[in-house]
């Protein structure tokens, strides 16, 4: 540029403009996006659902106030399917977009049996779940302004379930999701055959690999169970393959399953360690032995296990089991005491641990240990067939009398 072109004004223009963007960089102000975000809501027995759809993990909180809650989004998001919309729902009434340049409100004006709201989150796609929750069943609240959840390591969460048979069904409408109501009983299950391909959980002395027992038990398992009860029956994995711990709860949710059941092999340092171990969730390890068992489990390929300090995210899915703690506590002591009694194996009781492959499952879900492949005389006796017939046995036996409880019991 020469001189008879230079411009002081223009140059003082071109400084300004330099030193703002460096401010914004310095204080990591939000940059403006046009992200998109997919907006639809469920009915759930206790309240209503709202789930929030991103292109990637947004900056986030929820709060919670006398007549909305508030999802105050970072940055500029500029398409929703509706810019405000009213919902013949006693939880959520209307829902409004505020759009701002650095910050997006989603508001969601909440009716008289309102009483509280939970968040947790989902991932691939990055989902944000809110569940408002009735006054005459509300669970425990986030609190007036709560942070963003940490991530669960892409958990997935239990879908909505539908409305209790003495409630009329919601009429449909437009962005509103129906969800089939589930039937009373045990006629679905599914069983996990945990680990598989190229995470081949654990291994014995001579080379017995966990995720070969698992798939072999699992099958036995469901041939026993088709056979003694006429029930449908999944597996997770049919053949020596990869799945996510996410996806196999996520299969038995879609299925609507009434029962999940994962098979397991246990490991540890002492190799005298022997004997079955049943597990039903907790965010809270029963012991040491317990806690170390599902930070094993939960150790695969590809799955961070969550950190103890990220402890919000287990809560709200020990929360999400709640409802099913009882039922899965009655299945994993008789399953138990079957294999004691069966097997005469000594045994190492109920426990309960905070096992990310029964996160998510809206059903009574237990995780079987059947042995430690890790002690030569139980990796032997895992080898035979007629010992794992007899596992398999044990179990299906466990599952039948659990089937009588609930059909006595009545409709969940």
């Amino acid at each position: 540029m020469s001189l008879s072109h230079f411009s002081p004004k223009r140059f003082l223009f071109v400084l300004l403009a330099a030193a703002l963007l460096l401010a914004v960089g310095f204080l990591g102000l939000p940059a403006a996006s046009d992200e998109e975000v997919a907006v639809r809501v469920q009915s759930i027995p206790n309240g209503t659902r709202v789930v929030l759809e991103f292109g990637a993990r947004p900056g986030y909180e929820v709060q919670k106030q006398s007549d909305r809650v508030i999802v105050s989004l970072q940055g500029s998001f500029k398409s929703t399917p509706f810019k405000s919309k009213s919902f013949d729902d006693p939880l959520v009434n209307r829902f409004k977009l505020d759009r701002g340049s650095r910050q997006t409100d989603l508001l969601f004006f909440t009716g008289p049996d309102f009483v509280s709201v939970s968040s947790f989150e989902m991932s691939a796609p990055f989902r944000l779940v809110l569940d408002f929750h009735r006054k005459s069943e509300a669970a425990p609240t986030l609190g007036a302004h709560t942070p963003a959840p940490a991530p669960t390591g892409g958990a997935t969460p239990p879908p909505a379930l539908p409305p209790s048979p003495a409630e009329p069904p919601a009429k449909p409408e437009e962005g509103r999701e129906q969800v089939p109501t589930k039937g009373a009983g045990v006629s679905v299950i599914v069983v996990d055959a945990g680990h598989g391909g190229v995470e081949t959980g654990a291994k014995g002395p001579s080379g017995l690999l966990e995720k070969e027992v698992t798939l072999d038990m699992a099958k036995r398992i469901q041939a026993g169970l088709t056979k003694r009860l006429g029930v449908r029956v999944l597996l997770t994995r049919d053949a020596d393959k990869q799945v996510g711990l996410d996806d196999r709860t996520a299969l038995a949710n879609h299925e609507h399953a009434d029962l999940f059941l994962s098979i397991h092999v246990n490991a540890s340092p002492a190799t005298k360690a022997q004997g079955a171990e049943t597990y039903f969730l907790s965010y809270q390890a029963t012991d040491d032995e317990a806690r170390a068992a599902a930070a094993l489990e939960n150790n695969t390929i590809g799955v961070e296990t969550p950190p103890g300090s990220e402890a919000l995210g287990m809560v709200l899915w020990d929360l999400a089991q709640s409802q099913y703690l009882s039922e899965s506590s009655k299945l994993a002591e008789t399953i138990q005491q079957n294999l004691n009694q069966l097997l005469h194996i000594e045994s190492r009781g109920v426990k309960q641990a905070p096992f990310k492959v029964l996160m998510g499952a809206t059903m009574p879900a237990v995780l079987v240990e059947i042995g430690f492949i890790t002690n030569a005389q139980e990796e032997s006796r895992l080898k035979d067939s007629s010992y794992r017939e007899n596992i398999a046995q044990a179990i299906v036996e466990s599952v039948a009398t659990f089937k009588a409880q609930v059909k006595q019991l009545g409709p969940r």
